[in-house]
């Protein structure tokens, strides 16, 4: 510990190689182009969200060679990729890239999203990283129509008119949209709100970023159905309805 409190890192325990290590790894090749000009935070929103998530500091952090510090950073598994930091950089870093390289590393070394998270948690469902995709934000940004994903900042203008959120608390567009830059697919495909989204566009209207949540719950429809995914709703009534037929006889 340093006299004012604060963790020190000693010389030793740092990873001279860490950053060439990510540079190797797809997506990571313009990491050195940094110079810690702080655009990248001045336009992140999550750290609108909480101060302590910093882009640039986990940039200079991994240059630093800081490897475990990095991995355990809530930041590189919580940022969503919304590409704001890449299209004000003046060096073209994209961070977004970047911190799905550094997870990538992570996860191959045996880190896990619960391993900088468990402490700040609360007793509710543990998504491991593991179980998460990060490329499923670039998979919706590819279909038709799911183009404006990445734009999202998590401001709420969507939820605050959605009709299905004043008829139930579960169904939150924000949330939904969070999940799905997080890449909680799984979860993504089997919520109940992405099948019942009555694409009213009162959210693509309110929306300061013009993200076209309609055409994104079509978009990820579509993949749903490809992968095998249907609405639950329809397998309730196919099984009402088979029992239905089964009195009847």
């Amino acid at each position: 510990m340093s006299e004012n409190g604060e963790e020190v890192t000693k010389v030793n325990e740092l990873d001279s190689n860490f950053k060439y290590e990510i540079q190797a790894e797809p997506g990571g090749e313009n990491i050195t182009r940094c110079f810690a000009c702080s655009t990248c935070t001045n336009g992140c929103p999550i750290r609108e969200v909480d101060e302590k998530y910093n882009p640039r500091k986990i940039i200079r952090m991994a240059l630093l060679g800081m490897k475990d510090k990095v991995f355990k950073s809530e930041f590189v598994w919580l940022c969503s990729a919304h590409f704001t930091c890449f299209e004000r950089c003046p060096q073209g870093v994209n961070i977004g890239e970047i911190t799905n390289a550094i997870r990538n590393i992570a996860i191959r070394e045996g880190h896990h999203f619960s391993d900088s998270l468990n402490s700040s948690l609360n007793k509710e469902e543990v998504i491991e990283f593991g179980e998460l995709d990060s490329n499923f934000k670039y998979e919706v940004a590819q279909e038709h129509g799911g183009e404006s994903i990445t734009y999202c900042f998590a401001c709420g203008s969507c939820t605050t008119s959605c009709p299905e959120r004043a008829r139930d608390d579960r169904y939150n567009p924000r949330r939904f949209i969070r999940m799905v830059l997080l890449g909680m697919k799984k979860q993504v495909f089997q919520d109940p709100f992405l099948w019942l989204c009555s694409t009213h566009y009162r959210c693509s209207q309110r929306c300061p970023q013009e993200v076209n949540i309609k055409e994104i719950m079509n978009a990820i429809k579509n993949i749903a159905i490809k992968e095998g995914y249907t609405s639950p709703l329809l397998i309730l009534r196919d099984e009402t309805g088979d029992k239905q037929e089964r009195r009847k006889k």
